[in-house]
């Protein structure tokens, strides 16, 4: 029985490949997670006020379940280069 020998190249690319920067990263999407945070905040700030600040902590958990569910869509309807929303183009036609 013959054996076969696979020769593999280890030579480098000639493209050099650029690094992530990783902490770059995760500071921008530690500061989005933020400003998210403080949108839904804010959010379920006027929730609260709209209802006069009465009720008890089930209310409060439900101010602040609704106004994440509301930043969240919000969030979402970025366009794909993440600058312009959505519905500004809606309204704009």
């Amino acid at each position: 029985m013959q054996s076969e020998v696979i020769e593999i190249s280890t030579k480098k690319s000639s493209t050099p490949r650029r690094r992530k920067n990783t902490h770059t990263d995760q500071s921008i999407n530690a500061s989005k997670e933020l400003d998210r945070q403080e949108m839904i905040a804010t959010a379920a700030y006027y929730r609260a006020e709209k209802r006069g600040f009465s009720g008890n902590a089930a209310d409060t958990l439900q101010d602040w379940l609704e106004a994440e569910m509301e930043i969240d869509n919000e969030l979402n309807m970025f366009d794909l280069n993440g600058k312009d929303f959505a519905f500004l183009k809606n309204k704009a036609e």
